[in-house]
């Protein structure tokens, strides 16, 4: 299968190749269109393709799954090598195409609309196409909303195009180093202004940079911050060394928090303030940058100790309340039960009573060491209060959750050793099974676990008791053993 050739092919490549479309991420505002194409023309497939050398490349693409396609078997190849739409109503009967793998496979096109996209110079691109897998006409008001949208798109590659010559020229006729030595008069007067306000925050990183980004000051604080020396900052652009996405958006109000580059590629977080000033009408940007690794690293400590439980260092109930919205999505979205254990120790109240809290805390860490190591790791143990934990089981058969508690049962039930002394301890145990497609919220769920605990509870030491469905509260009793 051959393909025709544009007559300004060489020159229409390059113009693809500058502009740097090809095999980069979607953009909102390739696929705004395509999403468009299929809403306005009722159509299964848009693209926004691309005519490479030997290929077709979707930028934008509804209702496909390839990226790409050989140029051989690609419609886009004879829109591009003319200068009105190329529409297609039936490809089973078009000669160009009938034998087209696209069109003989099941399903394959049969109808296709293709607008051309142009360079600012008129050099085709590629097109924005419309396609059905069934033959049909285009009215005269589809094909001006298919035209108005590839206009859309031209205006951005034109504008991408303008902004590709802006940069080459501002790069022609660079002179920031020009500027930094005018003369003596305007350094001393800049220095001076900008030591002072580097003695106010002498311990940040402070960096100095013209209206282009280019490093004009580096101080030893941000020598020890990056790892760049003074020397090797100086005339520099910001990008190329701590903000590879450039200085973070100015608001001299309010630090900014932020990632910034280090030379050894790492990453270092860092607060950042921002002031400007004017330096005979130039503007000037004074940057003191704080590095908060330690202030995160105690953060996270804080926000791990707020989810602990200090005496048994298991997830408190704050962090179960989360564990278990998270489990709950888990349910509806991998269609598998969850089951909650809701725990409570019989007996603990006359171990504290007797021998004393330091006792009865030691029996709660044992008892949490028990039931940590006895469950599977994809399951969750948190401590809720008191004597009581609460354990989450996630995508267990629902015949396996009885003889799974029974065995946490009697994993409690073995003697516990504190000093000189032998306790003997059971638990009840209240079970609530969550179902995929249920519309229990995770309070209720719980609540129906901790009814079944003190019913379990009622009925005799170390039960269990399954829980009824949302909305009932009783259990079933043939579910119940000893």
């Amino acid at each position: 299968m051959t393909y025709p050739l544009a007559s300004d092919e060489e020159a229409r490549l390059a113009v693809l190749d500058e502009l740097g479309l090809l095999d980069t991420p979607n953009e909102p505002v390739f696929d705004r269109v395509t999403r468009l194409v299929t809403k306005l023309l009722n159509v299964p497939i848009s693209t926004v393709s691309l005519i490479d050398a030997d290929r077709q490349w979707f930028k934008s693409m509804v209702g496909i799954d390839t990226r790409e396609t050989t140029r051989e078997v690609a419609f886009c190849t004879h829109t591009i090598i003319q200068s009105v739409p190329l529409i297609i109503e039936d490809a089973s009967a078009d000669p160009r195409f009938a034998n087209n793998p696209l069109v003989t496979v099941q399903n394959g096109i049969r109808f296709y609309a293709g607008i051309p996209l142009l360079s600012s110079q008129g050099v085709a691109l590629g097109a924005l196409c419309a396609i059905d897998t069934k033959p049909r006409a285009l009215s005269r008001d589809e094909l001006m909303a298919l035209q108005d949208l590839a206009a859309i798109l031209n205006d951005e590659l034109h504008l991408r195009e303008r902004l590709i010559d802006e940069k080459k020229r501002r790069s022609e006729t660079q002179q920031a180093l020009n500027e930094l030595y005018q003369s003596l008069e305007d350094q001393i007067e800049c220095r001076t202004r900008e030591l002072n306000l580097v003695i106010e925050s002498a311990y940040d990183a402070y960096v100095s940079l013209d209206t282009n980004g280019v490093v004009l000051d580096w101080n030893r604080a941000a020598e020890t911050m990056f790892g760049w020396s003074r020397i090797e900052a100086l005339a520099k652009p910001i990008t190329q060394l701590i903000f590879p996405e450039g200085v973070p958006a100015i608001d001299e109000s309010v630090p900014l928090s932020c990632n910034a580059k280090h030379y050894d590629g790492g990453e270092l977080p860092v607060e950042v303030r921002i002031k400007s000033l004017m330096i005979h009408g130039r503007q000037r940007y004074s940057l003191f940058i704080h590095d908060i690794s330690e202030r995160q690293q105690l953060e996270r400590l804080r926000d791990k100790e707020a989810r602990e439980d200090v005496l048994t260092k298991l997830p408190n109930r704050r962090a179960l309340d989360e564990r278990l919205l998270e489990a709950i999505a888990r349910v509806q979205r991998l269609q598998l039960p969850l089951a909650v254990l809701f725990m409570d120790l019989d007996g603990f109240k006359a171990v504290n009573d007797h021998h004393g809290h330091a006792t009865g805390d030691a029996l709660l860490r044992e008892i949490a060491k028990r039931l940590k190591a006895a469950v599977r790791e994809t399951d969750y143990v948190a401590r809720w209060a008191g004597d009581e934990f609460v354990v989450l089981l996630e995508s267990m058969a629902p015949e396996a959750i009885h003889p799974f508690a029974q065995a946490l049962i009697d994993t409690i039930e073995k003697p516990i050793n504190i000093g000189e002394s032998i306790f003997h301890i059971s638990t009840s145990m209240g079970v609530a099974l969550y179902l995929p497609n249920a519309e229990e919220t995770a309070h209720e769920l719980l609540k129906r676990a901790d009814v079944a605990m003190y019913q379990a509870k009622h009925a005799g030491k170390a039960q269990i008791c399954m829980a009824g469905g949302p909305g009932d509260a009783a259990s079933d009793p043939s579910l119940e053993r000893n």
